[in-house]
C-alpha cells in the first residue's frame, strides 16, 4: 500500500504515532508519505536546528518520506490563535498533498477537527479512503481545556466533526470511553475501532531496581504543563504533604507548557521547598528520568471528557515500571486498578493526591517494585506498539481493499 500520513505532531516532538510508527508500517512493506509541520510543541517555538520554510522534504527511513510545511505557531492561552494554527496546517498540508502520488489510504493522526476536514476533502480529491484517528473529542476537549466557550463556535466544530465521522472509512479511538461517546453521536459501530496508544518503547528505560533513597521520594510528573492538566491541584497537594511533615516527599515537574509560569508563581507564593521544575529534556532522556522516580503522577482537570480518555503518558509510566499515582477519573483509573499498578486519587483533589503520595512513600521497596512489575506486564499484554501496529495494519488493509 501507499499510505499518506497526515499529522501536525511528529518527531522530534513527542508523537506516539510518529517516526517509530511509520517505520513499522514501512517495515511491513508499505510506502509512507508523511506531511507534518515544523516541530514547535509544546513550547510554541520552532525547535533548534529547524527553520520554517514553505516546504522541506526529508528521507526519514527506507520507504518513508517526510514533508514539512510552514504553519502559524501559537501555544498561548488564546483559543483563536490555537485554532488558527490548526487551520494553517490543514490548509498547507492539503495543498502539499495534492502534489503527492495518489495513496491507497489516508491516515489522519492528531489532526484537530479542521485538519480532519482537510483529510476528508483530500481523500475525496484523491479517491482514497480516510482513516481518522481521534486523540481528542471535539468540541468537548477544547471546551474542557478552556480554549473556547460553548456557543456558536462549538456548534460549528460539532458540525465539522460530524462531517468527518460520516465521511471517514474508519475511525480509530484511543479508549473504550471515546468509542462509546462516538456511538452516542450516531457514528456507525462498524467503523469505530479502539486501538490503545503505546509509548516510544525504545526511549523508556526498563529497570526493576526501585531506588531506596531515604532522603528523597520523588513524585514525578512528565509532560505538557497546560491548562487541561490542571496541575495546580498537584502543587497544592505538595503543600499539604509538606504541612504534614513528610519532608522526604518531593514533587518534580518535568516539561514545559503555557501554565508553567503560573505554577512556578503558585509555588513561590506558597513558599514550597518540596517542588522542583525541570526544563523539558530531549525525548531520549525522559525514560531514564522516569526510571529514577519513586512514583509517577498523572493528572487532568475534573471534566467528563477527561474521564473517558487515556492520556498518552499512562503507557510510558506503565512501561517504566514505577508505581502510578493516577489522579484521572474514569477509564484511566480503571486501568490502574485492573493492573494493580498504583493508587488512584480524585482529579482536582489536593487532599487525596497528597494522601496517595504519602501512602506510596510509606510502602516498602519490594511493594513498590511489585507494583511496577504488574504495570509493565499490563502494558506489554494490552498496550504495546507491536499490538497497536498489528491492529492498525489490519485496519488499513481492510479499508484499502475495496479500491485494490
Amino acid at each position: 500500500m501507499r499510505i499518506l500520513f497526515l499529522s501536525q505532531l511528529f518527531d522530534p516532538e513527542n508523537a506516539i504515532k510518529g517516526l517509530s510508527f511509520v517505520k513499522a508500517l514501512a517495515a511491513a512493506g508499505h510506502d509512507v508519505d508523511v506531511i507534518t509541520a515544523f516541530p514547535s510543541y509544546p513550547g510554541g517555538k520552532v525547535y533548534p536546528g529547524f527553520r520554517q520554510r514553505w516546504r522541506q522534504v526529508e528521507k526519514a527511513a527506507p520507504r518513508v518520506r517526510v514533508t514539512r510545511v510552514a504553519t502559524y505557531i501559537s501555544q498561548d492561552r488564546s483559543g483563536l490563535k490555537r485554532l488558527l494554527g490548526y487551520a494553517s496546517f490543514a490548509a498547507m498540508a492539503f495543498v502539499q498533498a495534492l502534489f503527492h502520488k495518489r495513496p491507497d489510504v489516508v491516515y489522519a493522526y492528531y489532526p484537530p477537527v479542521v485538519g480532519g476536514v482537510a483529510a476528508i476533502t483530500l481523500g475525496a480529491c484523491k479517491r482514497a479512503p480516510v482513516v481518522y484517528d481521534v486523540q481528542d473529542l471535539w468540541p468537548e476537549a477544547v471546551v474542557a481545556s478552556g480554549m473556547v466557550r460553548e456557543g456558536w463556535l462549538t456548534l460549528v466544530i460539532e458540525g465539522m466533526a460530524g462531517f468527518i465521522y460520516r465521511r471517514a472509512a474508519a475511525v480509530v479511538t484511543l479508549s473504550d470511553g471515546y468509542r462509546t461517546a462516538l456511538l452516542k453521536k450516531g457514528v456507525a459501530s462498524g467503523k469505530v475501532f479502539r486501538i490503545y496508544n503505546w509509548c516510544d518503547e525504545a526511549r523508556i528505560s526498563v529497570d526493576d531496581d526501585v531506588r531506596s533513597d531515604n532522603q528523597v521520594f520523588s513524585v514525578v510528573y512528565a509532560g505538557n504543563l497546560g491548562a487541561a492538566q490542571g496541575l495546580d491541584a498537584v502543587v497544592r497537594a505538595a503543600g499539604i504533604v509538606a504541612e504534614r511533615g513528610h519532608a522526604n516527599v518531593r514533587f518534580d515537574f518535568i516539561g514545559d507548557g503555557v501554565e508553567k509560569p503560573v505554577l512556578q508563581e503558585l509555588v513561590s507564593s506558597m513558599g514550597l521547598e518540596n517542588v522542583r521544575f525541570v526544563d523539558k529534556v530531549p525525548p531520549e532522556q525522559i525514560g531514564a528520568l522516569l526510571g529514577q522516580a519513586g512514583a509517577l503522577v498523572a493528572h487532568l482537570r475534573d471534566d467528563p471528557v477527561f474521564s473517558i480518555t487515556v492520556p498518552q503518558k499512562t503507557q510510558a509510566y506503565l512501561l517504566a515500571g514505577r508505581p502510578l499515582l493516577m489522579a484521572i477519573g474514569g477509564e484511566s483509573a480503571d486501568i490502574i486498578r485492573r493492573a494493580n499498578a498504583g493508587v488512584v486519587a480524585e482529579p482536582g483533589s489536593p487532599a487525596q493526591i497528597a494522601e496517595a503520595a504519602i501512602h506510596l512513600s510509606g510502602l516498602s521497596v519490594i511493594e513498590r517494585q511489585e507494583m511496577g512489575k504488574r504495570g509493565r506486564a499490563f502494558y506489554k499484554q494490552h498496550m504495546s506498539q507491536e499490538n497497536g501496529v498489528g491492529q492498525t495494519l489490519a485496519l488499513l488493509e481492510q479499508v484499502a481493499r475495496p479500491r485494490a
